[in-house]
């Protein structure tokens, strides 16, 4: 499940294993130039992996130092045996960043769903790294908590939505079955995630990655989720922060964003504020030009000299 060595900046791949704090293998690669480059890290979300980032790797690998690594029981990391919780999401990304800042780089961090859940978990439970190891944060189709409650991957009357949330709270736990690569299956993933006018290519793609996800660990980061709440981390975020979001992102609606974008506004952190009109969930895939350009953006006035 490790990214193709195909395309502009992955040819140069190289892999390495980092320890999270109870002891559990997690996976990451780098891409790109060496430690003297600007560095870039990246958290991907529930049930992808490292491949996600594919179109950032290819952008910015010419010009930096790319991390990814897997969520543990994603890709190639290890699921471990400490129960999953927000806090260890944190502590994963806290490992990881122990693991590629240098004296001279610290890193912009840029998390996804649930890995701008890691990002926020990882200032909560370590308020402290957060100026010490990152220069900034983007936090992609991501919310705090209420991830059930608002949102609308099930339109339904108000009278019945009480009782649709609590079965979809259940559903987010339930290991399940596999998914196999069905028609059907990429067609869920396209309501799902995906605006209404993503490529052929993209929807292939974001199949590919997610139809991928052991159902054991998409049963139990699934729980994690619907209870989620790392609302303390995004007041512990003491760095610009750039926010994104698609118009069309059921699984985290732009409501999600407006609050997080407040709330940063507030403490004098927020640096940009981007809606994608028509884009779904995987904003970094299905609009990857201007993903990249507003994570450009951060970079070039975060950078060290």
């Amino acid at each position: 499940m490790t990214s193709d060595s195909s395309g502009a900046g992955l040819q140069s791949r190289r892999s390495r294993e980092v320890l999270s704090s109870d002891g559990t293998r997690l996976f990451v690669e780098e891409y790109g130039l060496g430690d003297d480059a600007p560095l870039l890290v990246f958290s991907h979300g529930w049930a992808c992996h490292g491949r996600f980032w594919r179109p950032q790797i290819e952008h910015f690998a010419n010009t930096h130092r790319v991390v990814v690594y897997d969520q543990r029981g994603h890709g190639w990391s290890d699921r471990g045996h400490t129960p999953f919780s927000s806090s260890l999401l944190g502590d994963d990304l806290e490992a990881v960043l122990r693991a590629v800042v240098t004296s001279s780089r610290k890193a912009l961090v840029t998390g996804h769903s649930m890995g701008g859940m890691s990002i926020m978990g990882w200032a909560a439970e370590h308020p402290e790294s957060v100026p010490l190891l990152s220069r900034g944060a983007v936090l992609a189709s991501t919310g705090s908590s209420q991830l059930v409650s608002r949102s609308t991957l099930i339109g339904s009357p108000r009278r019945f939505r009480a009782s649709l949330e609590r079965a979809f709270a259940a559903g987010l736990a339930i290991a399940g079955p596999e998914m196999p690569d069905t028609r059907f299956n990429r067609r869920l993933v396209k309501y799902g995630t995906l605006g209404p006018h993503a490529p052929a290519d993209v929807v292939a793609e974001c199949s590919d990655i997610v139809l991928q996800c052991p159902p054991v660990v998409r049963g139990m980061w699934g729980k994690v989720l619907a209870t989620i709440d790392v609302s303390k981390g995004v007041d512990s975020l003491a760095v610009p922060t750039t926010v994104i979001v698609g118009s069309a992102d059921k699984l985290t609606p732009e409501v999600h964003s407006i609050d997080l974008a407040e709330r940063l506004q507030q403490r004098g952190r927020l640096h940009d504020f981007v809606t994608l009109p028509q884009i779904g969930h995987m904003t970094n895939m299905e609009a990857p030009n201007d993903f990249n350009e507003a994570t450009a953006r951060l970079d070039a006035v975060t950078v060290e000299s």
